[in-house]
């Protein structure tokens, strides 16, 4: 997911976004991974981080986000046709 979003000049709420977009999708299929996150960003050329958060089941922006992540990617999916040669012949 992420070398399918990930450029050069991305801005960093988007990287950020993108970011925690990649743990709910691990998530969801690996058991193993699991909150709480702990984010922590350091932007190029900087010596501390400018934000520091720990993401656990009661954070509400990483709740939405999981759900926005899953409706769109349902929709993306329901949108793209099957494959012709998939079909039963008659």
């Amino acid at each position: 997911m992420i070398d399918r979003v990930i450029r050069a000049g991305l801005p960093l709420p988007d990287a950020v976004k993108l970011t925690l977009v990649s743990f709910d999708s691990t998530m969801r299929s690996n058991i193993s991974v699991g909150l709480p996150i702990d984010l922590l960003v350091l932007p190029a050329g900087h010596l501390a981080a400018v934000q520091q958060r720990r993401i656990d089941e009661s954070d509400a922006y990483f709740r939405d986000l999981g759900l926005r992540w899953n409706q769109g990617l349902k929709q993306a999916f329901a949108s793209i046709p099957a494959p012709e040669w998939s079909m039963p012949q008659a």
